[in-house]
């Protein structure tokens, strides 16, 4: 799945993406990148609002769990178990959310785990930011099951 039929696919499967403008930049195995426009997403503070920022990460770092648990079965379920966001700076300008998983061994416990148990755990880090700003950074952790 290239990252135009993902952009597809997460407006069709979690619509609410679509109202706030997400879009699709990066999506592969060791990097997924969306964007977000600022204006379906503002607050009463013409900054965008915390809610609508948590809502990118956590659909950044579910769209890499979702790439990498693909491979191996493309029927898993995925949800978010625990997260916790620091907002580092206000943002008042379209923004990035950028998830890396290059650690091949972190990959590869997390495959094992879930042909072993039908379950598995994957701790990612996302990052938001505009340009080269970091705005917000991001923790969640994610399991994939059958």
């Amino acid at each position: 799945m290239n990252k135009y039929e993902f952009e597809e696919f997460l407006h069709e499967q979690i619509p609410i993406t679509k109202a706030m403008g997400f879009s699709v930049v990066e999506f592969t195995p060791s990097k997924v990148r969306i964007s977000a426009k600022l204006e379906p997403n503002v607050n009463h503070k013409s900054t965008a609002f915390g809610g609508s920022i948590n809502s990118l990460l956590t659909v950044c770092g579910w769209a890499m769990v979702y790439i990498n648990i693909n491979e191996i079965d493309p029927q898993a379920h995925i949800v978010i178990q625990k997260s916790n966001i620091n907002y580092v700076a206000p943002i008042n300008e379209d923004f990035i959310a950028e998830c890396d998983l290059s650690d091949e061994e972190i990959k590869s416990k997390f495959f094992e785990m879930y042909l072993k148990h039908k379950k598995s755990r994957l701790n990612l880090k996302v990052s938001c930011y505009n340009q080269e700003k970091l705005l917000a950074e991001y923790q969640g952790q994610y399991v994939a099951f059958k």
